[in-house]
């Protein structure tokens, strides 16, 4: 499994714009709030859109000759979300102290962070925040090394949908958390490394205000991006080309929960044949089509 080596910081420099909202909660984006959600969540993106220009988004472009090999392979490329998307992580509680809550958890993962010691918090891996950069900074004496387990659930069938899916998509992840957790996940989920052939990170996303994190796809190349869908949880996460999204319902611990056989038929009987994900996306979801009604 690859990770991809950056040639430059994700922080891109934008011109402080005064956004004037407060971006919803993932929890939000759940069964029955769909309308709603879309309707004030793309309200926001009109208004952060002109930030995301193609000059600023492709400064922070990685080394191509790491994705090319990808691109050259006969596949088209699923990106998916991991937070809410193939799985839900409980930070709130430590397993280690509450038995009867450590048993109802899938698995406990653990990994380290290098934190300052007078802060042993585990960090939080929200996608709409910016807490806890663990990129190589100097580390001093202040420094120290600290073991984090964190109980997770997994959303029915994920296992099941990342080998079939794997047959017919080349799979990455592109997850707005920290690279040591999101590793963790990822080992767990695909042990064998026989489904997940490349990552990418909360770095390799586009630091917005300090509020939103959006993940780029021209990292690819333009030219690229009629054969890339990114599946995820956060429509903010792909608001920089809203058609090569497909947005699934955030997922906690709902062991009814049946998205990801919807998502599964989706890409097999719609994404897969097709000639233009962006095309098959647009006419299923219309976000850019909702937009631009914002924008008239």
């Amino acid at each position: 499994m690859t990770e991809m080596n950056k040639t430059q910081p994700s922080n891109i420099p934008f011109e402080e714009p005064n956004l004037n909202f407060i971006p919803l909660g993932i929890s939000e984006n759940r069964a029955g709030n769909y309308d709603n959600y879309l309707r004030i969540t793309l309200f926001h993106i009109q208004k952060i859109k002109k930030y995301l220009s193609k000059k600023s988004l492709q400064s922070h472009v990685q080394n191509e000759k790491n994705l090319d090999e990808f691109l050259k392979e006969n596949k088209k490329i699923l990106l998916l979300d991991l937070d809410e998307t193939l799985i839900h992580a409980d930070f709130l509680e430590d397993p280690a102290e509450n038995e009867d809550l450590k048993n109802s958890y899938d698995a406990i993962i653990s990994f380290y962070t290098i934190e300052e010691q007078t802060n042993n918090n585990i960090p939080n891996n929200n996608d709409n925040t910016d807490n806890n950069t663990t990129d190589d900074e100097s580390k001093d004496d202040s420094c120290e090394k600290v073991l984090n387990k964190v109980g997770i659930f997994l959303r029915p069938k994920v296992k099941e949908f990342l080998q079939e899916i794997s047959q017919y998509f080349l799979i990455g992840i592109y997850t707005a958390s920290i690279p040591e957790y999101a590793d963790a996940v990822i080992n767990y989920l695909d042990p064998e490394e026989k489904y997940i052939k490349f990552k990418l990170y909360r770095n390799d996303c586009v630091n917005v205000c300090d509020m939103l994190r959006v993940k780029d796809l021209s990292l690819f190349g333009e030219e690229n991006l009629d054969k890339i869908v990114l599946l995820d949880n956060n429509i903010y996460s792909f608001s920089a080309q809203l058609s090569n999204g497909i947005l699934i319902n955030s997922f906690f611990c709902d062991k009814s929960d049946d998205e990801l056989s919807n998502v599964r038929k989706y890409l097999i009987e719609y994404i897969l044949p097709s000639d233009d994900v962006r095309k098959v996306n647009e006419q299923f979801f219309g976000f850019e089509t909702i937009l631009q009604n914002f924008v008239k």
